[in-house]
């Protein structure tokens, strides 16, 4: 079974690719550059033409523009990456009766704090980003029995991106750290989402599903099971408000799991196994 992953350099697309090389699928990567295949997902014909080429009988969008201030500074160049080339991927996908997957986020939700919001809860938009993700689901649904994973996910990408790699060499380094104490999710490591993603994929899945942390926390609350796991005293960060930062945040993106889990046969994981994969990818990474 051949599989593309468009997005495949990304945080989440490079983790995803090493777990897949070692299922029994035939792996084409996709990406702007370090790809099997490396074009512009923002044109629609040379999109079109990478499918074609490849011709998979799944396809994984994992490629987005996930930098916040950016998408709502330069609304259209976000819609053109994380929106646009999933009608193109949606309608491909429709028409040669093959899979797609699609990836989403969990920025949809706010002002509920701590609650665990399931595939049905109401949407709320805070930015441009949650904005365009939206839309990219509204398209993938149009795909008959495409499968849209809802997700926020932590990992060690050997380029030093992403949250996790920040926290770790912050906490390391005795660097000031601000924890913010109002912002609420179910944030899962790269390693966990993506062998669930390939069982998810195996009971052929379809609809939106949430595939996060089976625990929800606050961004202090983890950072601090963070630092636990490499056993440092986090005495020096301080708590505050995310209200301040701009553009403004999805406060309360708590995802409830339970219908994945049903799926999986298995629980998905909490907090601190989380934060312990994500401390021993890190381990590694640093030698």
């Amino acid at each position: 079974m051949r599989l593309l992953v468009l997005g495949a350099t990304g945080l989440l697309g490079h983790e995803l690719c090493q777990q897949i090389k070692r299922s029994d699928f035939d792996l084409v990567t996709g990406a702007r550059s370090g790809a099997d295949l490396n074009f512009d997902i923002t044109d629609p014909v040379t999109l079109r033409d990478s499918l074609n080429t490849v011709s998979a009988d799944l396809v994984i969008n994992a490629a987005a523009n996930v930098n916040l201030a950016d998408c709502q500074e330069n609304p259209m160049a976000a819609f053109a990456i994380n929106a646009a080339p999933v009608q193109v991927i949606s309608k491909w996908c429709a028409e040669q009766n093959k899979k797609l997957v699609q990836i989403s986020t969990d920025h949809f939700f706010d002002g509920d704090g701590r609650k665990s919001h399931d595939e049905l809860a109401d949407i709320t938009i805070v930015n441009q980003y949650a904005r365009t993700k939206f839309a990219a689901e509204e398209f993938a649904n149009t795909c008959p029995d495409a499968l849209i994973i809802r997700t926020s996910i932590a990992g060690i990408h050997p380029d030093g991106r992403g949250l996790a790699n920040w926290a770790f060499n912050q906490i390391s380094t005795r660097k000031p750290m601000k924890l913010f104490n109002d912002s609420y999710g179910s944030i899962i490591d790269t390693v966990s989402f993506s062998n669930a993603l390939l069982d998810l994929i195996a009971s052929k899945a379809s609809g939106v599903i949430n595939l996060a942390s089976s625990q929800i926390s606050s961004k202090q609350e983890f950072i601090i099971g963070l630092a636990k796991v490499i056993e440092v005293d986090l005495d020096w960060g301080v708590s505050c408000s995310i209200a301040d930062l701009q553009p403004q945040r999805a406060k309360a993106t708590g995802l409830n799991v339970q219908k994945a889990e049903a799926i999986l046969g298995y629980k998905l994981p909490g907090m601190m196994t989380v934060s312990g994969e994500l401390a021993e990818q890190w381990k590694r990474q640093s030698g």
